[in-house]
């Protein structure tokens, strides 16, 4: 089974407790959780592309080897979950600006 990879903040309290619940909620095992700052996550982090360096954020890193951030990487997190949380992928319905923006509020406060 391929899977992709979610990079977390593994130093946030918060983003520890949603990469938690991910497992949690992901029996296609489809998705595997991996935090920044282990080792395995500082190589992947090293290699992701020039646009998203210095971007503080969730990842997803594809099957394919496409890296999505913010609220693009939340939304196809959303989408590999079992119901009812695929629902939240309804999220790419809104413009990618306005998604965002609401993403750096929530990251904001972590």
């Amino acid at each position: 089974m391929t899977q992709s990879t979610v990079l977390y903040d593994d130093t946030c309290g918060k983003c520890s407790r949603w990469a938690r619940f991910i497992e949690q909620h992901n029996p296609r095992s489809n998705l595997r959780t991996l935090g920044q700052q282990t080792e395995e996550g500082l190589v992947l982090m090293d290699s992701r592309p020039a646009g998203l360096a210095g971007v503080d954020s969730v990842f997803i890193v594809t099957e394919k080897g496409d890296w999505y951030a913010k609220s693009t990487a939340v939304w196809r997190i959303a989408l590999k979950m079992r119901f009812p949380w695929s629902l939240a992928a309804v999220l790419w319905l809104l413009p990618s600006p306005i998604r965002d923006l609401c993403y750096d509020i929530y990251a904001s406060r972590r």
